[in-house]
């Protein structure tokens, strides 16, 4: 459980602190800042997921602290403009939701054995 934990707050930080430093920026210069931050946000729950040996409540946790991590964005933001902190918070919550969701599934019922429930040739 310890590395878990190391585990879950490293890439808890790497994503909460690329959402709060890069995503406050692009947030004020752009409105699609999600488009280039996503990826980044799935490949810290992918490799979080892997490291914790394929444990699901990881990626949770990860997705939770990076919202929190993305919070702090709150004091550096004029009140008129808080809803810039907020979106994108309930965006990393749904976005790492729906993957740790789909990490779940993949884990539960390898793509391998869809294509065949499916019928689909390789």
């Amino acid at each position: 459980m310890k590395n878990n934990i190391r585990t879950i707050l490293f890439w808890a930080v790497c994503w909460g602190l690329a959402e709060a430093s890069i995503g406050y920026v692009l947030h004020f210069v752009e409105n699609s800042a999600g488009i280039l931050l996503y990826p980044f946000g799935a490949f810290c729950l992918i490799r979080a997921f892997w490291k914790s040996g394929n444990n699901i409540i990881v990626p949770v946790a990860v997705t939770l602290l990076a919202a929190i991590l993305k919070l702090s964005n709150l004091a550096f933001t004029p009140p008129i403009y808080h809803y810039r902190v907020y979106f994108p918070v309930l965006a990393i919550l749904s976005e790492g939701f729906a993957t740790s969701g789909l990490l779940f599934i993949t884990t539960r019922q390898p793509v391998q054995n869809l294509f065949t429930k499916l019928k689909i040739k390789k």
